[in-house]
């Protein structure tokens, strides 16, 4: 049969069907209908103001960006959830015995280093015993924790820890990066401060050291990280000489993420504030303000005058004028956000209570309106590093005491002089501090009557056998709800002495581009807590 009359039905629902084909596919490249999941790919850069120095997990403590970086390259035993909890890293799982004074921990089989090398228990011996080293360079409370610790390999997969005595943070600081011992082994403690190393570090993390210039260092994805490969390929800490540069940058939209300390110009963190193209975050540090009060002065031997000038004191004031609006109050000094905070009730703000009650103690108002008994007078000297910040928050906190009668004059010290020569002697009346506690919220060295003597942080002198028995219980304890109980206690002790008046705990601003997802808030143990799951960040997505 002629072609026309025979195949040209066929012929037509041909090219009918490739036009509904083409239209489909064509609707269906232009409104993918798949979900956008997180994909590898992207290049992600970190503003920073100050160049590394150390990048060794053992020394970084003292530089800001080489814990930053550390953080990244390395891993340790465990790792610390966003509210202190200490989960495994390399160590998938361990056991506690003996009263807490044995740990035995059993390390993920198929680690490698990033070179290639295999990881074992040979490497975490050899990291402990450097820090443990009378000559160790580096953090002196992390040595001291480790004097007398005693740690062996059983095998290659199993690392085992005897302590002298039961302490129940211990494994909050196994958080530490482990070093290669392949690489390290034969430095003495000054070689391994000065090693070549430690400008070429070799870890276990989430990303693999890339190269380091004057502007910064680059990092990139490790392939080989046993938690699986992080999503961004390429992550560069970049350095700004001073802030001005760095806020240059951020108007630019240079730099995807940059942290800004409660001490930096407020301008810094105004930049990201109303800017849509970044996610600003706010973190609370581990540190808080508190003033310690001299329990031997005539001033504040009455528990009613040590009440009533923290009634006086209006923290959140304090938070707005001094803080720029980034703190929460301190209450015991445990974070709202650790796994050991319970809530609790201070005395609220109230200067006229604060004032009855000073006029009901027998603190009345002399000529020259302070208040005064027949043997004292309610003055006194609030002292405080001489950094302007501090200075004008002491003079905030000195102006609304004299607004109940109180005559305090502000007085400014060195800070080396005033930690050594008026804190740890006990030389102040009352005592502007700053307090870090440490990854672990234990309050034993700062109120236990063991730590009234120096160099005993226990600056109040205050001395309460109650307070001692929970917090000696708690340090015996390595169930957390068990410490959060006996915590809960040692604030129901605490609170109604008010042997220190707690004022707030700073917050950080995290300004991260809105581009960038996947970054969960946390607690700052350290700023560098902050890159906890960046191994779980992602910028490209793709539909499935």
């Amino acid at each position: 049969m002629p072609f026309t009359q025979t195949r040209w039905p066929f012929f037509a629902t041909l090219v009918i069907g490739g036009l509904a084909i083409a239209v489909f596919s064509y609707a269906t490249l232009a409104n993918p209908r798949g979900e956008a999941v997180p994909a590898s790919g992207g290049d992600y850069v970190e503003g920073v103001m100050r160049a590394p120095e150390r990048i060794n997990p053992l020394f970084a403590s003292t530089n800001q960006t080489d814990s930053d970086v550390a953080a990244l390259v390395f891993s340790g035993l465990v790792r610390l959830r966003a509210d202190g909890t200490p989960e495994p890293d390399l160590a998938e799982r361990w056991e506690v015995s003996n009263n807490g004074q044995d740990y035995v921990f059993h390390l993920r089989a198929g680690v490698e280093w990033q070179d290639g090398a295999e990881f074992d228990a040979e490497d975490v011996v050899f990291t402990f015993r450097a820090i443990a080293d009378p000559g160790f360079k580096g953090d002196a409370v992390l040595s001291q924790l480790m004097q007398g610790v005693v740690i062996s390999a059983r095998d290659p997969l199993t690392v085992e820890f005897k302590l002298e005595q039961t302490y129940a943070p211990f494994l909050t600081y196994l958080s530490v990066g482990i070093l290669p011992k392949h690489l390290l082994q034969g430095f003495d403690p000054n070689q391994l401060f000065n090693a070549p190393f430690n400008a070429r570090p070799v870890g276990t993390g989430p990303y693999v050291f890339a190269s380091q210039s004057s502007s910064g260092v680059e990092l990139t994805s490790n392939p080989t990280y046993y938690l699986g490969p992080p999503l961004i390929s390429t992550l560069e800490f970049r350095v700004f000489s001073d802030a001005t540069l760095l806020a240059a940058a951020l108007r630019a939209h240079a730099v995807d993420g940059a942290l800004f300390s409660p001490d930096a110009q407020p301008e810094l963190a105004g930049i990201v504030k109303d800017d849509k193209k970044y996610a600003p975050h706010q973190l609370t540090a581990t540190s808080y303000f508190t003033i310690y009060l001299d329990s031997s002065a005539a001033q504040f031997a009455q528990t009613e005058v040590r009440r009533a000038l923290m009634q006086a004191i209006n923290v959140q004031a304090l938070i707005d004028d001094g803080a720029g609006g980034g703190g929460i109050p301190a209450e015991v000094g445990i974070p709202k956000e650790s796994w050991a905070h319970t809530d609790v009730t201070l005395p609220p703000f109230d200067p006229g209570a604060a004032a009855r009650a000073l006029e009901l103690a027998g603190w009345s108002r002399g000529r020259d309106g302070v208040r005064r008994t027949d043997t004292a007078r309610l003055a006194f000297t609030l002292s405080t590093t001489n950094d302007p910040r501090r200075v004008a928050l002491a003079e905030n906190i000195a102006s609304q005491w004299r607004a109940i009668g109180a005559d305090v004059q502000v007085q400014p010290l060195d800070a080396g002089s005033y930690i050594d020569d008026a804190l740890l002697p006990r030389k102040f009346q009352a005592a502007l501090v700053a307090v870090d506690p440490g990854p672990d919220p234990d309050p034993y060295p700062f109120w236990h009557s063991s730590q009234i003597a120096p160099p005993g942080r226990n600056l109040s002198d205050h001395n309460d056998q109650r307070i001692d028995d929970v917090l000696q219980r708690g340090r015996q304890s390595t169930d957390p709800a068990r410490r959060k109980d006996l915590y809960e206690l040692f604030a129901g002790y605490l609170i109604p002495a008010m042997p220190a008046i707690p004022l707030f705990a700073p917050t950080y601003t995290y300004a991260q581009s809105a581009r960038v997802h996947g970054f969960s808030d946390t607690l700052l143990f350290t700023p560098a807590a902050r890159f906890a799951n960046a191994y779980q960040w992602y910028i490209a997505t793709r539909r499935e």
